[in-house]
């Protein structure tokens, strides 16, 4: 079925208006209900092959304690320092498919930190990923998988076309719950990241009311015509959990900076080198101005400080000064300082950049050369997926010592002695003290056995372990499968 394009849905619209405003029968409304849900239920077939589960593990960094210091439950030896145990930090959320190669774009914040990254696609298959590059800046990344069978991608939409009340889909991951799809409408355009972070962003942000919580981060918002046209990001929330407001990264941001991400690891801005304020309708009365907009410059000298360094400024090499108010850049309004900030960042480093500004009530024009926004670095290649990890658990072998000794039920198979926070072990829930007693259906007596059959096994192949877990008992025996690193 192809997708619906704008004309088809308006006239969809129209006609459910008119059923619910009573123009029509009873009938008529249920028919106009009934093809706005077939709608619905079409793009997200279309659309959700190509959205991933995303989870992620960090290992954690053991906390040691000095010599002499005691905590109740972790010994202390004289003289030594003893690892803390920790559990491994795990996180959740969602991504999009754009490319065949097996680029996802997705939050920084989701995967960030993470020491493995764990893909589940649409059908269920569970794949690794590596790191690309990340973009802290507007919370975005870009994650690599190795394509086990030709994937599904989005196709991107025109965020600038969407507009307060169109219809939009999220689709993602909430609470772990793949492949949830919830439905809203566009609630606000242009919402300022100052409003969300208290500081001065480079992007702007979609509202909407479709519900997103937490696992939807990274996921897409679509349009009606089945394009991406943002990428959730954030909601606004005493809870944590959705309250009706939430916010994406408009499709035209998160396009920019994927790109730059795919070809350099990391995203370039332009640099003005000047500190600006917004224009209040004071500062537009005392500084003689004709409306209440622009970016007054507050701090410039012919070097700024950015992160304890001395960079030169563009906006002092090209004459600018302090009290300056910046009232268009490149041909185009400036409303205030966050607006001026994003303008520049997203203008290419060594551009001649047209300013024009007030100076004592006198505007004026000049040509800055923009400069690059300090902060970024080369970075190495992207780290590859590793053929063989370690499983994390250490066995010992069960004798009739070892099994009086721990007063174990069963006198045979292998002990677990320890499973190392965060590993494949531990995700797949195996557990100290458990004991194996088969691989792939296959008895094992002796670690070495137990090593032996393992190393037969492929990367990617499954296994299967039996386990005796004596704290089931009465039903104490259960079956643990993963795949092979």
């Amino acid at each position: 079925m192809p997708v619906w394009g704008g004309g088809a849905i308006l006239l969809l619209l129209v006609g459910l208006l008119w059923g619910l405003m009573g123009g029509n029968s009873q009938a008529d409304r249920t028919r106009a209900a009934a093809e706005l849900s077939a709608t619905f239920v079409e793009v997200a077939r279309q659309v959700e092959p190509s959205v991933v589960n995303i989870s992620t593990v960090s290992r954690p960094v053991a906390a040691r304690r000095g010599a002499g210091e005691r905590r109740q439950g972790v010994p202390s030896i004289e003289g030594m320092q003893v690892p803390e145990k920790q559990p491994a930090r795990r996180g959740n959320g969602s991504g999009i498919i754009l490319d065949p190669a097996g680029y996802i774009l997705t939050n920084y914040h989701v995967i960030h930190g993470a020491d493995r990254i764990r893909v589940t696609l649409a059908g269920g298959t569970v794949v690794r990923a590596r790191q690309v590059g990340e973009d802290r800046e507007t919370d975005l990344a870009v994650i690599q998988i190795d394509p086990p069978f030709p994937l599904p991608t989005a196709r991107i939409g025109d965020s600038a076309r969407m507009r307060v009340g169109d219809w939009v889909l999220a689709i993602g991951s909430p609470f772990g719950l793949n492949q949830t799809v919830t439905a809203g409408i566009i609630s606000s355009r242009e919402r300022d990241s100052a409003e969300l972070y208290q500081r001065v962003g480079f992007q702007y942000f979609l509202q909407t009311d479709a519900a997103i919580n937490r696992g939807n981060s990274g996921g897409p918002l679509i349009n009606l015509d089945g394009e991406v046209i943002g990428i959730n990001t954030a909601i606004a929330s005493n809870t944590g959990d959705y309250n009706g407001v939430c916010f994406a990264l408009p499709s035209s941001e998160a396009l920019l900076v994927y790109h730059q991400l795919i070809q350099h690891r990391q995203v370039v801005r332009g640099f003005l080198g000047a500190l600006t304020e917004r224009v209040t309708p004071q500062i537009a009365r005392v500084f003689g101005l004709p409306s209440a907009q622009g970016a007054i410059i507050s701090n410039l000298g012919e070097t700024m400080e950015v992160d304890g360094r001395a960079v030169a400024s563009p906006a002092a090499k090209a004459g600018l000064r302090t009290n300056d108010v910046i009232v268009e850049f490149q041909g185009e309004r400036i409303r205030h300082d966050g607006d001026l900030v994003r303008k520049v960042a997203s203008t290419p480093v060594g551009t001649p950049a047209t300013v024009r500004f007030y100076r004592d009530g006198v505007a004026q024009m000049v040509t800055v050369v923009v400069g690059q926004r300090p902060g970024t670095r080369s970075l190495p290649p992207p780290a590859e997926i590793p053929a063989r990890e370690r499983l994390g658990f250490r066995i010992e072998t069960i004798t009739s010592r070892l099994a009086r000794e721990k007063q174990l039920a069963v006198g045979r198979g292998c002990l677990v002695l320890q499973v190392e926070p965060g590993s494949v072990a531990e995700d797949a829930e195996l557990r100290e003290n458990d004991i194996i007693e088969s691989i792939n259906r296959v008895p094992v007596t002796s670690t070495d056995e137990f090593k032996e059959k393992l190393e037969r096994l492929s990367p990617g192949a499954p296994i299967v372990l039996q386990v005796y877990r004596e704290s089931l008992t009465p039903i104490p025996r259960i079956f643990l499968s993963f795949d092979r690193p």
